[in-house]
């Protein structure tokens, strides 16, 4: 009984296609999760979610995350600095966050969440203190350790209602749980865990054997000690799990309190980090009047509009104009750095150096979408390999032209010449010929830009830019823009291949 309960939960959570574990992060998640994944990969998958791009870079910039202050404006300069681990990180913190703004359950959810990052960071401490390889990894699974608790209230409705009420009387919460639902919330975590393949080392804290890895150690007292705390830091409890850490990481009793609560401090300060001060309240800081968990959510509730609001406020939530970027010069010479950057270190690649100049193109010059278009191997046709601000999902599928020299029209005259083309409304009578009709159904009429991007003198390519989305008007200084990143991803390519 209690197995077919948690599998239709399990089934709902995954075909609900929670907002708190949405595709993109899901797809950034797996990514950071491969051994041989690349820098350029990860940076794709957070730039074509135009959200997700704002939250990662307004975190990039956090105390938290960028503690010497060295401005970060690109995605790619985010992902090459912070590194696939603190990305992922950020990924996954953010969905989080998301998950208060949804369900009948704000209170209850937020209640879990600020549990959840108080129990990362404390864990994520513990491990940095201590020299522990991968703490970002560490900070994952502890931020994931309560997922199915979160998931649960995400989704509950009425029978959350029922287990809420149940609790009040219950001696312990997995009583209660076991009562109504038939199974604890902490298996529906593991099974959740599995489904999504979110992280090994949680699993092996869900199974809560006795692993002697001081990693899985770390999260299983960062956990602790949020929850001791919750009951105030002079209580009983708490001064137990204090004395346990003191233990096993061989330190004063003093020294480890002050370190607890240093962390408990950080923790309030980083969710206000993520947008979400009526979170950061309900992180037991050492030192302020707390109240008991139900007034924590009442705080929660009254609070749920002016979080919302100020995550709204803060540029969090994808608006008009954030999918339809408008120029700014910082984001062009941020992304023209970094491919300075990448060539200085020696690491340059074909995909990162696209990432870099697509992304200077559309958030920098400010452009509705922009295509990078690849040649097929018959060299042929061109087909749209990446792409940002396709709103469309087979936006490049649909990309797919013809290069054929026997039927000629302006991107194989953008090919063969080798010169950025800046197709208007009204083209002149030469141009206006090489509109074919196959070109029209694809694309449709101007205004936008084109070039070839080639490789030892030989065109592997077309980088296609435009804003009909939006309507706004193509001008000279944005073509002028887009013509110095070609410029500058062809020195780049001359110096890859030793040209």
């Amino acid at each position: 009984m209690a197995e077919r309960g948690i599998d239709y939960w399990v089934k709902r959570l995954v075909l609900e296609d929670m907002p708190l574990f949405s595709r993109t992060v899901q797809q950034v998640a797996g990514m950071a999760n491969k051994e041989n994944c690349s820098f350029s990969e990860l940076a794709w998958s957070i730039l074509e979610d135009p959200a997700l791009t704002s939250r990662v870079l307004k975190l990039a910039n956090s105390m938290y995350y960028n503690p010497y202050a060295k401005r970060i404006t690109t995605v790619s300069r985010a992902v090459m600095r912070l590194g696939t681990n603190a990305i992922k990180e950020i990924c996954l913190a953010i969905s989080l966050i998301e998950s208060v703004l949804s369900g009948l359950h704000k209170e209850k959810v937020a209640f879990e969440v600020a549990r959840s990052f108080h129990a990362a960071v404390q864990a994520r401490k513990l491990a940095l203190r201590f020299k522990l390889p991968d703490p970002e990894e560490v900070f994952i699974a502890a931020l994931l350790a309560r997922i199915g608790n979160i998931a649960f209230w995400c989704f509950s409705g009425s029978l959350g209602a029922r287990l809420e009420q149940a609790m009040l009387t219950s001696e312990r919460d997995e009583l209660a749980e076991l009562d109504v639902l038939g199974f604890k919330l902490q298996r529906l975590t593991e099974r959740l865990s599995q489904e999504w393949k979110l992280s090994e080392l949680l699993e092996r804290v869900i199974r809560d054997r006795n692993d002697t890895d001081p990693r899985v150690r770390s999260i299983k007292l960062g956990c602790a000690v949020a929850v001791a705390s919750e009951k105030g830091w002079d209580s009983p409890g708490i001064g137990k799990v204090i004395k346990e850490v003191s233990n096993t990481f061989h330190l004063p009793v003093v020294e480890t309190t002050e370190i607890l609560h240093q962390s408990a401090r950080e923790a309030a300060e980083v969710t206000e980090f993520f947008g979400t001060a009526n979170i950061s309240r309900l992180v037991p800081v050492p030192g302020e009047v707390f109240c008991e968990k139900t007034e924590r959510a009442a705080i929660a509730t009254q609070d749920a509009k002016a979080g919302e609001k100020k995550i709204l406020d803060a540029g969090l939530e994808p608006s008009g104009q954030e999918r339809y970027p408008k120029p700014d010069p910082s984001i062009q010479l941020g992304s023209l750095r970094d491919l300075s950057t990448l060539m200085s270190s020696g690491g340059g690649e074909l995909n990162l150096m696209l990432s870099i100049v697509l992304e200077g193109i559309y958030r920098g010059i400010g452009m509705d979408r922009v295509i990078f278009g690849l040649l097929t191997p018959d060299r042929k046709y061109l087909q749209g390999k990446y792409g940002l601000g396709c709103i469309e999902g087979n936006c490049l599928e649909m990309f797919r032209i013809s290069a054929n020299s026997d039927a000629p029209n302006v991107f194989g005259y953008v090919l063969k010449s080798k010169k950025p083309l800046w197709v208007s409304e009204r083209p002149e009578a030469s141009l206006k010929k090489l509109l074919t009709e196959e070109l029209l159904g694809v694309i449709g009429m101007g205004p936008y830009f084109i070039m070839a991007v080639s490789i030892k003198d030989v065109a592997i390519g077309v980088i296609y830019a435009d804003r009909k989305s939006s309507g706004r008007k193509l001008d000279e200084e944005s073509f002028e823009n887009f013509t110095f990143f070609g410029q500058q991803l062809h020195m780049c390519l001359s110096i890859l291949t030793g040209d």
